[in-house]
This record gives structure tokens, C-alpha cells and sequence, in this order.
């Protein structure tokens, strides 16, 4: 088989690129989308601080929270499905500067805001801006990167948790020196500028070819139902909708910070400093976790212990009374443990997906897999508003046992078959 790593076609009509352009374009490729990235799960984290100091003013509880958090989540989330498709028509770096540009100035325009439904108008606006991100984003790298697609995946995936975990901290720093309004201007016009800088990347990855319209809907239709077809592809999307959290958004970014308040009687700005150091438990488990995926490529395997340790962590984490060592060491374990999922099974897409089928085959996976995020986040939120946080984690546990039985329909080709 040839060897996609150094020579990738143009899709622009354009010559092929040299080998030199092709490894420069990957490297940009590989720093802006991940930057990108970082920036997309940032505007997420650092509402886990900026919202508990607005809810007051805007007028919205626990059960408003978490509507935010579900309607936004499902249309951006949603939204994932279609770029299979659309990737036969326009280019993917183009795609992803004006969803990241929608970011940008949306995230800005929040200064503004003076009710309820005006904030969510605009988060659904900035989810909907985000939701090229993961499914193009992952495509890219992995056609990119076909022989060392674990780590250039994780790294993207990594990426998104260098923003979760910088989020909650940066927000309490802003909120020393400005109110909630100005912090999101500085961290929209960030996004803003980041999205802009897609504009000048070329998309070498295939796709948006010269082919006719109707030929290109066709090809598109086609490669959706190959994949809905292909077993290993529905049940790892399934995988990753199962657990209740780790896809670094959702249940964490929305709960864990009242919950650290109400337990342990902290303010906003403590509890986005204890959030920032589980989210460092997401920041390196995965890539440690991926690591040895790559080296024994029992990727199957690794996932089920993870979701196991993932379903431990949760009920130890809501056993703890006070803030000591124990707790910050099962809060890490938390982190690196829940997040790793993610990064273990969209790697796991890239080896199952043909390269024809790559942008079906992730859009197919982040629709299935976190399209259950806003069931997921209302009913956590629910349980929580009713029966208390420690009901509410042991429902969040159950869901990774379920990630562990649907594993069981995934059958893993040998490492040297797959390569």
C-alpha cells in the first residue's frame, strides 16, 4: 500500500504539493485545527465559572443550567451529522473559519446581554459555530496522519482538553480585573482572530472535487449508508454515547462547580481552580492511555478498563467530605480516566473508516456519540434538582457499564491487519 503519510492529493485542481508543502501543511494543519480546538472547549469551560455569577442577575436556577447547556449542545452536536456531507461541496478549512468565526463574534456579542432567553440564543449560536470543529477537524488529521493517526487524534482531542482545562482558570483570572460581560469580549475576540487565520489554509485532503453536483450527493448519500451498515463504526459511536460524561463539555463543565461549592463551601472562582486540576487528569491520561493503544493496538481492550475506572472514579468522587489528598488524587484519576473514551474511540473510527468513507464515518460518530449529551446533562441535572449530587453521580457511573457491554459487539482486527 502506498504511503499516504507523505503524499497527499489536491483536491483544488492544483499539482500535487511537494513533499516539502505536504509536511508544511500538515504541521499547519495539524497546530491551527488543534488550536482551534482549545479555543472551542475553552468558550464552553469558562461558562462552568462566568454562569453561577449570572444566573442571579439573569434569573435562571439549576434547571435553566442545564437547559442551556442541553439546547445548545443538541443543535451544535446535531449539527455534526451533515459535514460528511457538505465536505463534497465546500472546503473543510473553510468550513471551519467561518464556524469558528461565528464563534468569535457571538461569544463577543454576549457583552450585550440583558435576559435569559437572549443567552440562549447565544450559546445555541456559538455551538452551532463550533460544531464543524469535530468532525472535520478529525477527518483532516486522520487522512493526514494515516500511520500515526492515535496520536495526531488524541493530540486534536487533547487539544479540546487543553481548553477545558485552561478555561475555568483563565475565567477566574479575568474575574479579578473585569466582570463577566467584558470576559466574554476578551475571550470571543481570541476566537475570532483564530478563525480568521483558517481562511488561509489550503484544504489538501480530498474532497469538494470538480465532480457534478448530483454525482457528489450521491457519493456523500453513499458513503453515510456504508457506514451505517458497517458494525464496528455504529457500536464505537454507540460507545462513546453511552457514558454520561468525558467528552469535555456537558455533565462536567456544567455541574461539577456547583457541586464543589455546595460540598465543600467554596465560591465560584475556588471551584474553577479545582475544576482546572481534574481537567489536568484530562489534559494527560488520554495521551498516556492512547500511547499504549498505539503500542499493543488492543484499543478495545484499553477502552473497556478505562470506562470500568471511569464508573469507579465517579462514585468515589461524591464520598469525599473535605478537601484533602484523596479527593484531588480521584479527581485526577476522574479526569483521565473519563476523557480517555473519547480519544480512544475516534481513533478507533479512523481504523475502521475507509479513506472514502472518513468524513461520513466521523460525522456519523460525534452525531451518535454526542447527540446524547444534552439527554444526558437534563438528566443529571434533573436527578441532582430532586434527589441530590451523589444520586445523580451514581446514575453518571451506570452509563460507562453500559459503554462496557456495547464494547462487546466491536470486533478489533489484529495490529498489523489495521496498519
Amino acid at each position: 500500500m502506498a504511503d499516504h503519510s507523505t503524499t497527499v492529493e489536491s483536491s483544488t485542481g492544483d499539482d500535487a504539493p511537494t513533499l516539502e508543502a505536504t509536511i508544511r501543511q500538515k504541521r499547519v494543519a495539524l497546530g491551527l485545527i488543534s488550536s482551534c480546538h482549545v479555543l472551542n472547549h475553552l468558550q464552553y469551560s469558562i461558562t462552568s465559572v462566568l454562569f453561577p455569577l449570572m444566573m442571579t442577575e439573569l434569573g435562571f436556577g439549576l434547571v435553566g443550567l442545564g437547559f442551556i447547556s442541553a439546547l445548545s449542545s443538541f443543535v451544535g452536536q446535531g449539527l455534526q451529522v451533515i459535514y460528511g456531507f457538505l465536505s463534497n461541496f465546500f472546503k473543510r478549512t473553510t468550513m471551519l473559519a467561518v464556524g469558528n468565526c461565528v464563534v468569535g463574534v457571538t461569544a463577543m456579542s454576549q457583552f450585550f446581554l440583558g435576559s435569559y432567553p437572549q443567552l440562549v440564543t447565544a450559546r445555541v449560536a456559538i455551538d452551532a459555530g463550533s460544531s464543524p470543529q469535530h468532525p472535520l477537524g478529525s477527518s483532516i488529521l486522520s487522512r493526514y496522519y494515516p500511520k500515526s493517526r492515535g496520536w495526531a487524534l488524541t493530540f486534536h482531542h487533547s487539544a479540546g482538553n487543553l481548553g477545558s482545562f485552561i478555561g475555568p482558570a483563565a475565567a477566574s483570572f479575568a474575574l479579578l480585573y473585569m466582570d463577566w460581560r467584558h470576559a466574554f469580549v476578551l475571550f470571543g475576540a481570541i476566537s475570532l482572530v483564530m478563525g480568521l487565520t483558517l481562511f488561509v489554509v489550503r484544504d489538501h485532503a480530498g474532497g469538494a472535487g470538480e465532480a457534478g453536483g448530483k454525482k457528489k450527493a450521491k457519493a456523500g448519500f453513499d458513503a453515510y449508508l456504508q457506514c451505517l451498515k458497517n458494525r464496528n463504526i455504529l457500536f464505537t459511536s454507540l460507545v462513546l454515547m453511552a457514558g454520561a460524561a468525558g467528552r469535555g463539555t456537558g455533565v462536567n463543565m456544567t455541574y461539577l462547580v456547583p457541586f464543589f461549592m455546595q460540598k465543600f463551601s467554596v465560591s465560584a472562582a475556588s471551584g474553577g481552580f479545582i475544576l482546572t486540576l481534574m481537567q489536568s487528569g484530562g489534559l494527560i491520561g488520554p495521551m498516556l492511555i492512547a500511547w499504549l493503544s498505539d503500542r499493543t493496538g488492543k484499543r478495545t481492550g484499553i477502552t473497556q478498563a478505562t470506562l470500568f475506572l471511569s464508573a469507579l472514579m465517579t462514585v468515589f468522587l461524591v464520598q469525599h467530605d473535605s478537601l484533602g489528598f484523596w479527593f484531588y488524587t480521584n479527581l485526577i484519576l476522574y479526569g483521565a480516566f473519563v476523557q480517555a473514551r473519547g480519544a480512544l474511540t475516534q481513533t478507533m473510527i479512523g481504523d475502521f473508516a475507509t479513506p472514502e468513507l472518513t468524513d461520513a464515518a466521523f460525522s456519523i460518530y460525534y452525531f451518535v456519540g454526542f447527540i446524547s449529551g444534552p439527554v444526558w446533562t437534563l438528566i443529571i441535572g434533573y436527578v441532582m434538582e430532586h434527589h441530590g449530587f451523589t444520586e445523580a453521580f451514581y446514575v453518571a457511573a451506570s452509563t460507562y457499564i453500559a459503554g462496557m457491554i456495547l464494547l462487546l459487539f466491536v470486533k478489533e482486527a489484529p495490529k498489523a491487519a489495521t496498519a
